[in-house]
């Protein structure tokens, strides 16, 4: 493939990214400073016990739809824990025996996104459950409640990208740029730095060390960081954004946050990915096309706040 020739020949660098359970119960809020995933699973279950066979197995399976997992086995701690959390999404697993005293709890934390109920009963739980719209069903087997984690994380995944909003009614080359968000114009500097700074494979090992670093007690995450080492360079930067990996919601979280400590460790990545974007664009035009225009659409869930800032916006002017 000469694209992927052209655009990641250069680098062999790879990551792996994943905030694990080892969040001292003492200090949440330390989960929160250092997330470099959008989604915590939090599992609620007097039975949880790690040093067993099961446990860990179904830990495992867990990982490979959400890779940041904190367990707890009494329910007053996992309440206490969940009004710390003031950043990122947080998905619950709970058990039939803890649902109904917990739920009432939590269901208003505005961090609390869904909430799976895992029980050997359904049917003792299908009445009370329509009065909290955020649990999203229940199950008797894990399998299904990762498939419906994957599917969850992805929206999630999706609907935190960052959204500028700026009114375009008038003249808009005579907008100024302080009507522009903050974030926004930080982001284009930020970019315009990355891609005048000439990276090396240095900048590669240190990515890659500071994730093994992170994700040390994650043996999912740390198989990725070595695929990813290994075949960097057999994709396109298009195809590691897409593909089902760490790469899309670690860069998506660290654009939200402006984290510049993890978007600088990335560099190497978003340089690649936007020369590799701007080169599919040349291919498309193929000098004949300049001036021709197509519309894509794109669907994302809001938050209110958004909403209403996109609404506000469409009615000035």
């Amino acid at each position: 493939m000469s694209i992927t020739k052209s655009t990641t020949a250069r680098y062999g660098g790879a990551e792996k990214a994943q905030q694990t359970s080892a969040v001292s119960k003492d200090a949440p809020d330390r989960f929160n400073v250092k997330m470099v995933r959008n989604v915590l699973l939090v599992w609620l279950d007097r039975n949880i016990d790690e040093n067993k066979d099961d446990c860990k197995n179904t830990i495992i399976q867990l990982r490979r739809s959400v890779h940041n997992i904190k367990t707890f086995s009494d329910s007053d701690e996992c309440v206490h824990f969940l009004t710390d959390i003031y950043s990122g999404k947080v998905i619950m697993i709970i058990s039939g025996a803890f649902c109904q005293q917990t739920v009432p709890l939590i269901h208003h934390i505005a961090q609390l996104h869904s909430v799976f109920l895992f029980c050997t009963n359904k049917i003792e739980h299908e009445q009370w459950i329509k009065a909290w719209p955020k649990i999203n069903g229940i199950f008797t087997e894990i399998s299904p409640i990762c498939e419906a984690l994957k599917k969850a994380v992805h929206q999630w995944e999706q609907n935190t990208s960052s959204i500028s909003f700026m009114n375009t009614s008038g003249d808009v080359s005579k907008k100024k740029l302080d009507q522009l968000d903050c974030s926004f114009m930080y982001t284009q500097i930020l970019k315009e730095v990355l891609l005048t700074i000439e990276l090396e494979q240095e900048h590669i090992k240190e990515f890659t060390d500071y994730c093994q670093e992170q994700f040390a007690n994650n043996d999912y995450d740390l198989d990725t960081i070595s695929e990813l080492e290994g075949k960097y360079r057999d994709h396109t930067p298009v195809w590691w954004y897409t593909s089902d990996c760490f790469l899309y919601s670690m860069l998506n979280q660290a654009l939200r946050l402006m984290d510049v400590d993890i978007i600088m460790k990335m560099g190497f990545f978003i340089s690649d990915l936007h020369r590799h974007i701007a080169l599919i664009h040349s291919q498309q035009l193929d000098g004949h096309n300049s001036g021709t225009s197509f519309t894509l659409y794109r669907g994302q869930g809001l938050s209110k706040n958004d909403f209403n800032q996109l609404t506000k916006t469409s009615r000035v002017g």
